[in-house]
C-alpha cells in the first residue's frame, strides 16, 4: 500500500492477520447491499503490514480533520498516547459506539471503557504454551509470575524481534510487577519471536527453542503436536490486546451503519471463530470455562504516557536480555 491521505478516507482499519481477510470481504458484500461502495472510502489491511508506518504518523496529527472518520487498530498503540489522548480523546472528539454491556466473559476485566471514547470491538489474547518435551524437571508454571523466577532464565520466548517487543506484555508485566518484573522478565527471555515461528518449533523436542513461549490463544490453537505442550491459562489471565474503534463524533450519526457493522454480531463470529473474542454480548466466544484476562486498564492508560512508557520498559528488558545482568536481591535493613 502506498502513502495514505487520511482526508479522504471514511474507515481506515488495519486489523490482526487472521481477520483481515474474513472481516474486509463481508464488509464489501455489507457496502454493496447498502448501495454505498463508490461513495464510502475506505481501505483494510493488515496490521503487520503497516503498523510502524502508520502508527509513526499518529502524533503529528495536528487537527481532526487530518484523521480518517472510523480508525480501527490494534494493540496498546499510539492511539492510546498522551499526545493523541489530549489533542483528540480528552476533548471528546470521539465516541464509543458500542452500546451494549459487555460479553458477560469481559465484565470483571472491565475493558468496556467507562469514559465512552474507545469502542473495543475484540482482542488478541496471549496465554502460556510450555514445551513439553523440554521442560525437564522444571515445575509447570501457572502464571506470568512464575516465567518470572530465576529457574527460566534462558527459557521464555515472547512476541517481537531483536529490538523490539510486545508492548502489551510489556506494558502488562510492569503494571503487575513493576520495573523489577520486567528486570526479571528479561532475565527469563531467550528471544523474540513471531507467533507463527513459535507454533513451527515446539513439541518438536529442539534442544535450541524456547521451553515456555507467550503467545496469542489463536495461534495457540493451531499448534500440531498437542499433546507434547501444554496450553496454561495464566492465574493473572490472558493478557489482552485490544482491537480498537475510534469514531469521529462528529460523524456518528452519519456512519452510525458501518460503526454497527463492526459492533454487530456477524463482526464478533468472525473474531470469535479465529479464537479473537468479541465483547459482543450476543455472541459465544467458545472459551475455556477457566478463562479469565487481564486488561491493563483505563486508569493506568490515563495516569501513564504510554508510549514514553513502553520505549523506557523495552530498553530496560533489553538491557536484561542483551546484558543478563544480575538481579540484586534487595538489602535487609
Amino acid at each position: 500500500m502506498g502513502e495514505i491521505d487520511e482526508k479522504v478516507l471514511n474507515l481506515f482499519a488495519l486489523l490482526p492477520c487472521p481477520l483481515k481477510v474474513p472481516i474486509s470481504e463481508q464488509f464489501k458484500k455489507y457496502l454493496k447491499q447498502c448501495k454505498t461502495e463508490n461513495e464510502f472510502h475506505y481501505i483494510i489491511d493488515s496490521n503487520a503490514n503497516n503498523q510502524l508506518s502508520y502508527y509513526n504518523k499518529v502524533e503529528h496529527f495536528q487537527c481532526i480533520e487530518q484523521i480518517p472518520d472510523i480508525i480501527i487498530s490494534s494493540g496498546i498503540n499510539n492511539f492510546y498516547d498522551n499526545k493523541f489522548r489530549s489533542k483528540f480523546v480528552e476533548k471528546g472528539l470521539f465516541i464509543d459506539t458500542s452500546n451494549y454491556l459487555p460479553n458477560a466473559n469481559f465484565i470483571s476485566a472491565k475493558i468496556k471503557d467507562p469514559y465512552r471514547n474507545y469502542s473495543i470491538i475484540s482482542m488478541d489474547i496471549l496465554v502460556i504454551v510450555v514445551d513439553l518435551t523440554l521442560l525437564g524437571e522444571l515445575p509447570l508454571p501457572e502464571s506470568f509470575e512464575d516465567i518470572l523466577k530465576p529457574e527460566y532464565k534462558n527459557k521464555v520466548a515472547i512476541r517481537g524481534n531483536k529490538d523490539s517487543f510486545c508492548e502489551t506484555t510489556l506494558l502488562t508485566v510492569y503494571k503487575e510487577y513493576g520495573e523489577d518484573g520486567i528486570k526479571k522478565l528479561g532475565r527469563s527471555v531467550m528471544k523474540g519471536l513471531h507467533p507463527s515461528q513459535m507454533v513451527r518449533n515446539i513439541g518438536m523436542n529442539k534442544q535450541n527453542a524456547p521451553v515456555i513461549s507467550v503467545m496469542p490463544y489463536f495461534y495457540a490453537k493451531t499448534i500440531i503436536n498437542k499433546d507434547k505442550v501444554k496450553i496454561i491459562w495464566p492465574r493473572e489471565g490472558a493478557i489482552i490486546s485490544p482491537v480498537t474503534m475510534l469514531v469521529k463524533k462528529s460523524k456518528a450519526k452519519k456512519l452510525e451503519n458501518i460503526a454497527n457493522f463492526f459492533n454487530g454480531v456477524e463482526v464478533g463470529k468472525i473474531c470469535a471463530g479465529a479464537s479473537f473474542p468479541s465483547l459482543n454480548p450476543e455472541v459465544d466466544n467458545k472459551l475455556p470455562k477457566e478463562a479469565n484476562f487481564n486488561w491493563i486498564g483505563w486508569d493506568f492508560i490515563k495516569e501513564n504516557n504510554i508510549d514514553i512508557l513502553n520505549k523506557n520498559l523495552n530498553n530496560c528488558l533489553l538491557k536484561y536480555l542483551r546484558g543478563k545482568i544480575e538481579i540484586k536481591k534487595p538489602t535487609k535493613h
